[in-house]
């Protein structure tokens, strides 16, 4: 593997978790070290993953969240974690980084007493999406339009920051073919009442090549998605392959 994953211990680890951010997202977006350290020193996480090298350990990736109210029925002691901001520096990212990453923070919230977690993306971000919806199992029934306004770094500038608030439940299960939770309180009507929506495979590239083609497509994704959420649909999967992206929302039950 050649990476390990743990918390930080020490200033020395927030400073390079504000470094990594401003390699991933350009200079204008940075969570500050003084932030990292007072959600960490509150009841939040500040996980991150390195490597040894000839000078010390080097910080590859991180992720930080912190706890926070919840309205999701099934959430133990009406609690969340939320997880803030995650990253995994370019040159480290398909090593599975993100994910180990992520399960981390999956163990470390358990240990808290805590059964959900949640956390928000860009719905067009394909690679995301394969993380977040496949890999780690989490469902969507939220979209938020705009949801940090105008933002200016290099990955986001140019179009609204519509986002995915997506919860991953870490006591889920499949029980007969239909994903729920072991506390019953998330059920499928039916498994295969499903729909699908098509996404780019690589929103970034098309943003680049044509702008306004962007913007339409972002557009036309949030319309369809606030549609399929106000029927009573969640998104439950996503295929990624070389040819097509797609999601697959599945009708809730009540």
């Amino acid at each position: 593997m050649g990476y390990y994953i743990r918390h930080f211990k020490d200033l020395a680890d927030h400073e390079h978790c504000e470094a990594i951010q401003a390699k991933v997202w350009g200079e204008p977006f940075v969570v500050p070290t003084n932030m990292t350290v007072t959600l960490q020193r509150h009841g939040g996480l500040a996980i991150g993953a390195f490597e040894p090298g000839p000078e010390g350990e080097q910080m590859i990736g991180f992720v930080v969240g912190f706890m926070s109210p919840t309205h999701h029925a099934g959430a133990n002691r009406a609690l969340s974690h939320h997880s803030h901001i995650a990253a995994v520096l370019p040159e480290k990212q398909g090593r599975g980084i993100g994910e180990a990453l992520k399960r981390a923070q999956g163990e470390a919230v358990r240990a808290q007493g805590l059964n959900l977690i949640t956390w928000t993306y860009d719905p067009l971000e394909a690679k995301n999406a394969r993380l977040n919806i496949s890999k780690l199992g989490c469902i969507c029934r939220t979209y938020i339009r705009n949801a940090y306004g105008d933002m200016r770094d290099t990955l986001n500038a140019g179009l609204p920051s519509d986002r995915f608030e997506v919860e991953w439940w870490l006591d889920q299960r499949y029980v007969g073919g239909e994903r729920r939770m072991a506390n019953d309180q998330v059920r499928f009507s039916n498994p295969h009442d499903q729909l699908s929506i098509e996404i780019p495979r690589n929103f970034q590239a098309l943003k680049r090549a044509d702008p306004e083609a962007a913007l339409r497509c972002r557009l036309e994704m949030r319309e369809r998605f606030e549609q399929a959420f106000a029927q009573g649909y969640a998104v439950t999967g996503f295929t990624l392959d070389n040819e097509r992206a797609v999601y697959t929302l599945t009708r809730l039950s009540g």
